[in-house]
């Protein structure tokens, strides 16, 4: 037993080579120090030839099961690790927003699982340009990535070069190569590490291949969003421009052809109307310069502190200018504390909320604004008695301008009034939106701000 258990000892830390010497040893060994004639290789008894070659046997078997079962348990321990460097690369890939983490993700993964320096080239760009690659070996990358072959060292082509390059390939084609350097004392890379590689490049190359569709797909879109914009703006300065200015034009040409003709209440008529129609022209002007600065260069915030009712009040009174038939009911709850804020900026967005209530408004009926404290926030309702929005649309009637073909928005107005409030409204650190009627009937707009203390400089100044 001690002589098999030897042998399968060798055979499971060493290779099958190393099995069989000392199978041999100890049968040299054990015929020499147990078998008569002791101290000598002679076997008398014919019994004693038997057992001999029995344990001979016996061992030599022993020692090829042994030596198999260490065979399958590395390989099982290179599929595992295989497996799980394989896992690894998935995570960093899947979690890689653009081509630049696909390369920092790929390399190091690459790096790290083979033991390797590792270098990607996708589509142009290179994961460490730094990295020192001879002409040579910048050459083999280029016949492997313009060829679909590998190259470099290991292979037939280039062999020279100090690096072995594969192509990085996927459905549409090969879209870079990777490099690796073992170490200079390895011949070349076992079968497993090959193996490895390839798999690993394979994988990256489909998360490139991921990365270049997603920004195809968001280029379009964009390209998409702009040209809907584009036609929309067009569509709105054809409309809202030419509007109010054939109204003025056609007031002025009636004053200057006919005015000694007219009496007073006629021409005061003409007067209002090219005063309202050049006001509206204004506010649309505004509305389109107000969105150039919260797209581009942001909104400065000169805070102050400001009363609820004299806010609401004020975008009130302003809308009852230039709409002098709206009514707007305001409900305030008691003990509504100064809010700090850019004064004229919130009170903008709720003139524009306003506004949007009363064009849908029925001309019976009132618009309603309240506000009131929720959860240490200021909310400010403005609820129109329109026929309402659709609940799919209602998020996106804050998009540029997007109008609901049906409902509150209809084809009214520009669309921009919302997409200001709400983004004057997110300078403040606050939010808005749309909510369906209390009893199915309109829209509400919901405006929600934060009650903020100024900064102590803030207050030092105004000390």
């Amino acid at each position: 037993m001690v002589f098999i258990v030897a042998v399968v000892l060798v055979a499971a830390r060493t290779r099958m080579a190393a099995a069989v010497l000392a199978a041999l040893l100890s049968f040299v060994a054990y015929n020499f120090f147990f078998i008569e004639p002791r101290f000598t290789l002679n076997i008398s008894a014919r019994q004693g030839v038997v057992t001999v070659c029995l344990f001979l046997i016996a061992a030599l078997v022993a020692g090829r099961l042994a030596s198999r079962l260490r065979s399958q348990v590395l390989a099982l321990r290179a599929a595992n690790a295989h497996a799980n460097a394989l896992q690894a690369l998935g995570r960093r890939l899947g979690a890689a927003a653009d081509l630049g983490q696909v390369l920092d993700a790929g390399r190091r993964a690459l790096s790290s699982a083979l033991g390797a320096e590792a270098w990607l080239r996708l589509e142009q760009r290179e994961s460490d340009p730094g990295t020192g690659l001879a002409a040579l070996d910048r050459d083999a990358a280029d016949w492997a990535q313009r060829h679909g072959q590998p190259a470099g060292r290991y292979t037939d082509t280039l062999a020279g070069a100090s690096w072995w390059c594969l192509p990085v390939r996927a459905e549409q084609g090969t879209l870079g190569v990777a490099a690796l350097r073992f170490d200079a004392r390895q011949a070349r890379p076992t079968l497993e590490q090959r193996r490895l590689a390839e798999a690993m490049v394979e994988d990256i190359g489909q998360a490139a291949l991921r990365t270049r569709l997603v920004a195809d797909l968001e280029s379009a879109r964009v390209t998409g969003e702009t040209e809907r914009l584009r036609s929309a703006l067009l569509s709105s300065v054809s409309h809202d421009l030419r509007s109010p200015l054939a109204s003025m034009i056609g007031s002025a040409s009636s004053l200057a052809s006919y005015g000694d003709r007219m009496d007073a209440a006629d021409r005061r008529s003409l007067l209002e109307t090219i005063q309202l129609e050049g006001e509206r022209l204004d506010r649309y002007i505004q509305n389109l310069l107000d969105m150039t600065r919260l797209g581009h260069t942001g909104l400065t915030l000169n805070r102050d502190w400001i009363g609820v009712d004299e806010l609401l009040g004020s975008a009130r009174r302003r809308l009852q200018r230039y709409q002098p038939q709206a009514r707007v009911e305001l409900a305030l709850a008691p003990g509504l504390p100064p809010i700090w804020v850019h004064p004229a900026l919130v009170e903008q967005a709720v003139f524009n909320v306003l506004e949007n209530a009363a064009k849908f408004s029925p001309p019976d009926e009132a618009v309603t604004m309240s506000a009131s404290l929720h959860d240490g926030a200021l909310r400010i309702d403005v609820a129109d008695r329109g026929p309402g929005i659709p609940e799919d649309e209602r998020a996106r009637i804050f998009d540029m301008f997007y109008s609901v073909e049906r409902g509150d928005r209809g084809r009214h107005g520009t669309g921009l009034g919302l997409t200001i409030c709400q983004g004057m409204i997110g300078a403040h650190g606050g939010s808005v939106e749309a909510l369906a009627g209390p009893d199915g009937r309109g829209t509400v707009i919901r405006i929600t701000l934060p009650l903020l203390q100024p900064a102590p400089s803030a207050r030092a100044d105004d000390d």
